[in-house]
């Protein structure tokens, strides 16, 4: 091998490694730790501008944190946790998501600009996730009261030029020294949160320095609060100044000045919270950006949706669930109501869930999946009830106080955008004569300002909903060894594989012909229905 070999090699090997090393990195942060943001944004009252936070059921009703490893590829976990706000509070005007997408544009158009965005986010500390929001977004703590530890600190000085003339008094300030030193040590214990949240607020505020700098990604107005908070990075590099001997840490712990330090930072940071907030948001949200357009360039099926504030419609072509490996793609239009029936597995839950995530998606990272035309919505589902046995509630109970909410939300709209409800088997908790009265009613009353999509096994319901809601249905095949295909089609489901399940499951074949008799089904035929209105 030639010297030309070797260095062939060499720069072959510096090119591969950055781009190992980002690939490496995407998407790492674990789910919970992206929530920690949110969660502490939340507890303090905050909403983020022209956005409005999902309700916790429609988050765990979509499963969002599948959809969030899905299309996560932020590489810090201050990036993950802008992701994950971005998914949970969607956009409710318009010119948020515009200010949006004229970044994501930008990074689409320059692949080597989100590459050295990556490359200058690279490194960042993990534990940037435990302590950042809670430094900067929990409620604030009690201040620290640092005058007797400031005494403290000019006694242990005056002795000490005391002792210099009167050795004798080595001896107290021997003493004296310890007793802080031991102090220090405790107060360290108790104080460590901050002092790590501190250290973490550092990096961040020096890479988003760098950053704007590398990668010509400026912001005036992040540099004007990065400039205004100088004096305390400085601060808090004393805080981590350190020899190979341990003197500075001995000399702070002697004269407290960890203590006093860090109350003089925790003074500051409550000060410039809305400064330290803005840089952190800025920095994570260039992260989520470029994770967005590396989304986009990844994924075939990854559209710019057409967002309007006129007519409560939704049309969309080609819609897949982003986090359903081989997901298959539908066509929908909701003017403004559609009613899913179909057998048991069919696909209807998956693609009312489609249809929320999509667009949840549209007003959040303004991607979806498949083509979407629609008014801007506030989406809302209950698609998951179970009986709260710990409050005494059956599942009819709950599913009742779950609607409810739905039902509140559609009377108190106070001029934002229409809802989106996504409601899979309504008030299944509750007997067959009073549910399909019900259902129909209260989907009727939902439907008269906003868009609804539900599923039902219900056929009645299907038969009497009125003429704002389309009907939709999943096929049976006929062979029940034919896999369901998973197509939306116009109508309502003319069979039910209820029966068929049960067959296949193994249950002995008298209780099989008990229902056969019982529900007028004969030879194994599933029961069919006329045409439907």
């Amino acid at each position: 091998m030639g010297v030309l070999d070797v260095v062939n090699a060499v720069g072959q090997w510096r090119r591969w490694l950055p781009a190992r090393r980002r690939a490496w990195a995407l998407g790492t942060t674990d789910v919970d730790d992206a929530r920690r943001l949110v969660d502490a944004e939340r507890n303090a009252g905050g909403v983020p501008d022209g956005c409005a936070w999902l309700d916790d059921r429609t988050v765990d009703d979509l499963d969002l944190a599948l959809v969030f490893r899905a299309i996560d590829r932020t590489v810090t976990p201050t990036g993950a946790q802008v992701l994950w706000r971005w998914l949970v509070a969607p956009a409710v005007r318009i010119d948020v998501l515009a200010a949006r997408e004229r970044s994501l544009a930008r990074l689409a158009a320059l692949p080597e600009l989100r590459d050295r965005v990556r490359d200058a986010l690279s490194g960042q500390p993990t534990t940037e996730a435990l302590h950042l929001p809670g430094l900067l977004w929990a409620r604030p703590p009690q201040p620290l009261r640092v005058r007797v530890f400031a005494v403290l600190a000019a006694a242990v000085i005056a002795l000490g030029a005391l002792a210099s003339l009167w050795p004798p008094l080595v001896v107290g300030w021997v003493v004296l020294f310890t007793v802080n030193v031991l102090l220090d040590d405790w107060m360290s214990v108790r104080l460590a949160p901050h002092g790590n949240g501190l250290r973490v607020l550092d990096r961040i505020l020096g890479s988003a320095a760098r950053l704007s700098i590398l990668t010509g990604w400026d912001n005036k107005a992040v540099a004007r609060d990065i400039a205004a908070v100088a004096v305390l990075r400085k601060r808090i590099r004393w805080l981590s100044t350190s020899d190979p001997f341990g003197l500075a840490d001995l000399l702070r712990g002697g004269l407290l000045l960890r203590v006093l330090l860090l109350g003089g930072c925790m003074r500051t940071v409550e000060r410039e919270r809305e400064r330290l907030r803005r840089v952190v948001l800025w920095l994570g949200e260039l992260d989520a950006l470029v994770s967005v357009a590396s989304l986009r360039a990844d994924r075939p099926d990854a559209r710019v949706p057409q967002l309007s504030t006129d007519a409560v419609e939704i049309t969309a072509c080609d819609i897949v669930h982003p986090a359903v490996a081989g997901a298959v793609c539908n066509d929908v239009v909701l003017d403004p109501a559609l009613i899913v029936t179909g057998s048991n597995m069919s696909g209807k839950s998956t693609f009312l869930r489609a249809i929320a995530i999509n667009a949840i998606c549209a007003q959040s990272i303004h991607t979806t999946f498949g083509s979407w035309n629609a008014a801007m919505v506030r989406v809302f589902s209950v698609m998951r009830v179970a009986d709260a046995t710990a409050d005494g509630m059956s599942t009819y109970a709950v599913e009742v106080a779950a609607v409810g909410a739905l039902v509140q939300a559609a009377a108190k709209r106070d001029g934002g955008p229409p809802a989106l409800f996504v409601i899979d088997e309504p008030f299944s908790g509750t007997n067959p004569v009073l549910r399909v009265p019900i259902v129909v009613s209260v989907l009727e009353y939902l439907s008269k300002r906003n868009v609804v999509v539900a599923a039902t096994h219900d056929l009645d319901v299907a038969a009497q909903l009125d003429a704002r809601f389309a009907r939709g249905y999943f096929f049976e095949p006929e062979d029940r060894g034919t896999r369901f295909d998973y197509k939306l089609r116009q109508g309502v489901s003319p069979a039910s594989n209820a029966l068929a399940l049960l067959v296949g499951a193994g249950y002995p074949p008298e209780i099989v012909a008990a229902v056969e008799r019982r529900a007028g089904v004969h030879g194994g035929e599933p029961v069919r229905i006329g045409r439907v209105r």
